[in-house]
C-alpha cells in the first residue's frame, strides 16, 4: 500500500521513496554506528569536565571582564548582585538590601553633581564590606567644586532615607524603616571630616582644624567601639591630615570666600544634626521589633 505523504510519479519520473521515520530523540538513526549513548563516569571524563569548566571561567574573566568595562551599568548591576550576596550572608537579606539600596542613592548624588559640573563619571561600583565607589576622568578645579561634589552624596542619601522613613510611617512595612536607619546611619557615618569620607571634602575649604578635630572624633569613637573599620580610616587618614596642612596656604584653599566657607560650614552643621535626630529616631522605632 503507497504511503498517503509521498507524492505520486507523473509520467516516467523517478522520486525516491521518502526516508524512515524515527523518534525524535536525536540527529542520528538508532542502528547507525555513530549513535550516542552517555559512557559510564571515569576519571578521564571528570578531568575533561573540569578543564571545560576551567575554560570557561578564564573566557569570562577575560571577556566577561572586557564587557562589563565597555557597558558600565553591567559593572554596576553585577558589583550590586556581589554585594548583595556577602552583605546578605553577613546581616541577612533585608539589611543587604536596605544598605545596598542607599549605598546607591548616596552615590548617584555624586555621580549627578560631577555631570552636572562638565565631567564624566561612571555609575556606582560596589565593593563588598567597603561601600561603592565612582570614577572620574576629570576632577574639580576648586575646592568649593570637590566639596559641592562631596556634599551632594549626603544629600541624595538624606532625601532617600527621608523618604523610606516616611513610607514606612505609611505602611508599617519594617524593611523600610530598616532601609532607613541605614540610610541615616550612613550618611551620618560619611559626615566625618577624615581621610575620604565626604565630610573631609566637604570641610577642606572651610578651615584645616576640621581634619583635627575628625581625627579626634575618630580615635574617641575607636577607644568606645572597638571598631577593626575605624581603625583601617584613622590609619588611612593620616596622609590626608597631613596633606592639609601642607596645603594651608596653597591658592586652592586660601582662595575659597569667606561666604562659601560659611555656606559649607551651615551646610555641613545641619545635615549633621538632621541625620543624628533622624537616626535616633529611626532606632527607637525599630528597637522594639528586633528585642
Amino acid at each position: 500500500m503507497q504511503d498517503p505523504l509521498e507524492p505520486t510519479p507523473q509520467g516516467g519520473e523517478y522520486i525516491p521513496p521518502r526516508p524512515p521515520i524515527y523518534p525524535v530523540t536525536s540527529d542520528i538513526p538508532p542502528q547507525s554506528p555513530y549513535h550516542y549513548s552517555p559512557a559510564p563516569p571515569s576519571r578521564r571524563n571528570n578531568a575533561g569536565w573540569l578543564a571545560g569548566v576551567g575554560a570557561a571561567a578564564l573566557a569570562f574573566v577575560k571577556y566577561g571582564g572586557l564587557l562589563l568595562l565597555k557597558i558600565p551599568a553591567l559593572a554596576t548591576l553585577f558589583s550590586a548582585l556581589v554585594s548583595l550576596g556577602f552583605y546578605s550572608l553577613a546581616f541577612g537579606p533585608l539589611t543587604a538590601v536596605g544598605l545596598v539600596a542607599m549605598l546607591f542613592v548616596h552615590e548617584m548624588g555624586h555621580v549627578v553633581e560631577i555631570r552636572r559640573q562638565g565631567m564624566q563619571a561612571t555609575a556606582p561600583i560596589f565593593i563588598p564590606f567597603l561601600g561603592a565607589a565612582i570614577f572620574q576622568r576629570s576632577h574639580p578645579t576648586t575646592a568649593v567644586k570637590q566639596a559641592q561634589v562631596g556634599i551632594a552624596g549626603p544629600i541624595a542619601g538624606t532625601i532617600g532615607a527621608t523618604v523610606a522613613f516616611f513610607l514606612y510611617l505609611a505602611t508599617g512595612q519594617q524593611v523600610l524603616l530598616l532601609t532607613a536607619l541605614i540610610g541615616f546611619g550612613l550618611n551620618l557615618f560619611n559626615m566625618i571630616p577624615v581621610w575620604q569620607l565626604d565630610g573631609s571634602w566637604i570641610l577642606a575649604p572651610v578651615s584645616k582644624w576640621v581634619y583635627v578635630a575628625g581625627y579626634a572624633l575618630v580615635v574617641v569613637a575607636i577607644l568606645w567601639l572597638h571598631s577593626i573599620l575605624l581603625v583601617i580610616v584613622a590609619v588611612l587618614g593620616l596622609s590626608s591630615l597631613v596633606q592639609r596642612f601642607r596645603q594651608a596656604q596653597s591658592p586652592y584653599f586660601a582662595s575659597v570666600p569667606a561666604r562659601a566657607r560659611w555656606a559649607l560650614g551651615g551646610a555641613w552643621l545641619a545635615l549633621v544634626l538632621y541625620l543624628g535626630y533622624m537616626t535616633f529616631q529611626a532606632y527607637a522605632l525599630l528597637n522594639p521589633f528586633v528585642q
